[in-house]
């Protein structure tokens, strides 16, 4: 059994839900999977004991948290040997794909690194967990597109189905490059 690694920026929550959804599907799959919010990972982590890495981080104001970025620029070489995807979660995913692209590009170019596959789903609008400058700058914001200005609740935007479907598609991506490996130290052990 292969071990995948999830890691995930979250500001307010929707990122983490995503990244564990994804998790629990590659689990589901067959994979051993660990899963870690990326300013909380653990001392001695070891990118070389994964035979696959998802990373998931939320965009605000233009970026990806700090410290994925950080983690992504620090790891490029070695995530660039794994089997590797980035998620993005952005509330331009749903209105301006392009938008959502451009922040996902923005970021695999300052750090260097080349995911297998990339994709960007909608997050959510947080307004109870939100302060209150927020709330109100968001809340003109979604007025202004016809989105829910109920700041009583939260809103969930993101395409779960998407997602489940994405995971699978990851499950299946990560298999590839296990079986060639698998060949290969097969193919070396018969020499």
């Amino acid at each position: 059994m292969s071990n995948i690694l999830v890691i995930y920026g979250s500001t307010y929550g929707q990122t983490e839900r995503i990244a564990r959804r994804i998790g629990e599907l590659l689990h589901q799959a067959g994979y051993l999977v660990d899963t870690h919010r990326g300013d909380r990972l653990p001392e001695h982590l070891t990118l070389e004991t994964y035979s696959g890495v998802v990373v998931a981080a939320s965009v605000l104001a233009g970026y990806h948290q700090r410290y994925i970025r950080t983690f992504v620029r620090h790891n490029a070489a070695r995530l660039n040997r794994l089997a590797s995807a980035f998620v993005s979660v952005c509330g331009s995913a749903g209105s301006d794909p392009a938008k959502a692209s451009a922040y996902i590009e923005g970021l695999l170019e300052e750090s260097g690194w080349r995911p297998m596959i990339t994709r960007s789903f909608t997050g959510g609008v947080a307004y109870t967990k939100y302060s209150w400058p927020v709330r109100w700058v968001l809340k003109r914001i979604n007025r202004s597109k016809g989105l829910p200005t109920d700041t009583s609740r939260d809103w969930d935007f993101t395409e779960w189905r998407e997602v489940d479907a994405f995971a699978r598609s990851l499950a299946a991506l990560f298999a590839a490059p296990i079986r060639r490996q698998a060949q290969l130290a097969s193919a070396a052990g018969a020499k």
